[in-house]
């Protein structure tokens, strides 16, 4: 996958043309695990100035954050 096609990426793109060199200051991450030891599952939300954006559930913490990551995507640019 091209670096401009991965969802954190692009997510991140926008918020540059938004918020320029502020952009961290507006984005918060929640991530974390779930489950037990042997099917643990990684919960990541999103949140920009304080609002949810995205929400998504994973095997892996890449893919929990990447799905979120595409949910708050669509969201800005809906």
């Amino acid at each position: 996958m091209p670096d401009n096609d991965h969802p954190r990426t692009r997510l991140n793109n926008e918020f540059q043309k938004i918020y320029g060199s502020s952009a961290p200051e507006h984005v918060r991450w929640e991530v974390y695990p779930q489950g037990p030891p042997n099917a643990i599952m990684w919960c990541a939300t999103i949140y920009i100035d304080d609002m949810e954006c995205g929400r998504a559930s994973a095997p892996t913490r890449n893919a929990a954050q990447d799905a979120a990551a595409q949910q708050a995507y669509e969201k800005l640019k809906g």
